[in-house]
């Protein structure tokens, strides 16, 4: 797509123009997200049929903590790199000094970000054996796994660095309103991998998974580019310190940290994980990806045009337009989100069985991945809002209180571990209820010091339409789950039995959930109709 056509996703508006409205760039990044998650999962299920759930899956899956996640979780849209560029950018995109700005914001970043690299690429084998012993492998598979991890560990660590120069490029291209490659991305990413699997998989085995994901994302960074030089910055280097810097830094150190301790989480889990049992890891793994299918969908749709409009409603001193956006903005995406839950506790072993069951992929590989899914869909709903919340923090440029939270989750996280998994012996599934009840945790402490920033959020005028999206999506569960059991009765459990069970019960079940809705009047349904129908009827005009 051409950033010169008006009417393409990436396209500029003019300075001082008429902005794309909240609803149309939602649905705009919703299609590419979801372009790029669908690519992801047919990434996973290639991934998981070559190479199952063992433990040189895991060593890929750990490598992939300390090198690919960062690129994620710090790199993507809506994380620290973006969030700060945004938030520093936004009030001065019309100066003609910003350029420099960026460019020095670029360099920091790429120092800030190769010195831990070089770091990590000695210090890697005494990390691995710290965060991940392992105890339930026998030793020569345990040394395998360790040194496979190790190896491609330092294959990917360039990812590192470039989770800065992509989360940059994202913020950069979200101000001037240029969103096509910053959703669609990271489809190059998971193609990359898919290719490799198929040329290289026999031959080279799991480590074409790091080469890969290595060249995925310099396909990924590249990209952003052309939109980047389009934009009206003018890219000047100074060696004079431009005030914004010291801005963006300030914005990012607390922030950065705030996701590491995210990061911290994660290792907190590998570790515990690893005690338990051969593929554990990769289960986990791999059942978070298909929760984060319809959040990452939902939420980078969401977050892409909120957080520009957060900073200036913050900026503009519009105070109680930054609560009513809030409010609406959460209403919609626990419309959209509490079905596709009910759905993932309610039949998770259909759903896993025709997505990955065949070639490596064992029956015991579903048990794994549905024992998962089944803890971590509820927190879906509590998830939904801690991220759009810490918006409002980001958007008064306050990332230290998120940070702070961030510390006590983490502290909270390895105690139910440790309870859960060492203590009560719950296995994997441990893993999963803790990650869900530490979400809660953040929620609530990120709404008891957001009421104190900006005043009482309104969240009482929620309980109705809530209590109603719940009371439908539990009707939802429970029809997909018994007429799920009815058909695989009936009919064949091979492919086309499968899937023709999972639709007619999911498909059902989504029509009670819209017909509660409906019922008891929530505006949500006939708000979402209303926006497909109007861009339905703009597409026929323009056609």
């Amino acid at each position: 797509m051409s950033a010169e056509q008006p009417n393409k996703p990436d396209a500029t508006p003019p300075t001082g123009g008429k902005k794309r409205s909240l609803g149309k760039t939602f649905g705009i990044v919703a299609i590419l997200t979801v372009l790029s998650k669908c690519a992801g999962l047919i990434r996973d299920i290639v991934v998981l049929q070559a190479f199952g759930t063992n433990y040189l899956s895991d060593a890929f899956n750990n490598a992939t903590l300390f090198t690919g996640n960062i690129l994620i979780l710090f790199g993507g849209l809506g994380g620290p790199f973006h969030s700060s560029a945004v938030a520093v950018l936004t009030p001065k995109k019309e100066d003609p000094d910003s350029g420099r700005m960026m460019v020095q914001i670029f360099l920091a970043t790429m120092i800030f970000l190769i010195l831990p690299s070089v770091a990590i690429y000695f210090f890697a084998p005494d990390l691995i054996q710290l965060i991940a012993p392992a105890s339930a492998l026998s030793e020569p598979n345990r040394q395998e796994y360790w040194e496979e991890t190790v190896r491609q560990i330092r294959i990917m660590l360039p990812l590192v660095a470039i989770s800065g120069f992509v989360g940059l490029s994202y913020g950069v291209l979200n101000v001037y309103d240029k969103i096509f490659w910053p959703s669609f991305s990271p489809a190059i990413a998971s193609l990359a991998i898919i290719i490799a699997v198929f040329a290289f998989g026999d031959s080279a085995g799991i480590v074409c998974l790091a080469w890969a994901t290595l060249a995925g994302a310099i396909g990924q960074a590249v990209v952003q580019i052309p939109g980047m030089l389009k934009t009206p910055l003018k890219w000047s280097f100074s060696p004079v310190f431009h005030p914004g810097l010291k801005e963006y830094l300030l914005m990012l150190g607390p922030a950065a940290f705030s996701t590491s301790i995210g990061q911290i989480s994660l290792y907190v889990h590998l570790y515990f994980t690893s005690t338990i049992q051969e593929g554990g890891w990769t289960a986990i793994v791999n059942a978070n990806r298909l929760i984060q299918l319809p959040l990452g969908v939902l939420l980078t749709a969401m977050l892409v045009p909120i957080l520009p409009r957060f900073t200036e409603q913050v900026a503009a001193k519009r105070i109680d337009d930054l609560k009513d956006e809030l409010s609406r903005a959460l209403r919609l995406l626990w419309f959209l989100a509490l079905p596709i839950a009910a759905l993932l506790m309610a039949i998770p072993t259909p759903i896993i069985k025709l997505l990955f069951e065949r070639g490596k992929f064992t029956t015991h590989s579903t048990e794994m991945v549905t024992t998962v899914m089944i803890f971590l869909a509820p927190g879906i709903f509590f998830y939904l809002a801690r991220d759009l919340i810490t918006r409002v923090f980001y958007a008064h440029q306050d990332s230290k209180t998120p940070f702070l939270i961030a510390v006590a989750a983490i502290v909270l996280q390895t105690f139910l571990d440790w309870l859960l998994v060492s203590y009560f012996k719950t296995g994997i599934a441990g893993i999963a209820i803790a990650t869900t009840l530490v979400t809660i945790f953040n929620l609530f402490a990120l709404t008891f010091f957001a009421r104190k920033k900006i005043g009482r959020l309104g969240t009482s005028k929620l309980i109705y339409p809530t209590a109603i999206m719940l009371t439908a999506s539990t009707v939802c569960g429970a029809i997909a789950w018994f007429v799920s059991n009815q058909i695989s009765a009936i009919l064949a459990q091979n492919f086309i039995g499968q899937l023709v069970s999972l639709s007619l019960s999911a498909g059902l079940g989504l029509l009670a959930y819209l017909l509660v809705c409906m019922a008891f009047k929530l505006e949500e349904p006939s708000s979402v109709a209303d926006r497909l129908l109007k861009r339905r009827k703009t597409t026929s005009a323009q056609s």
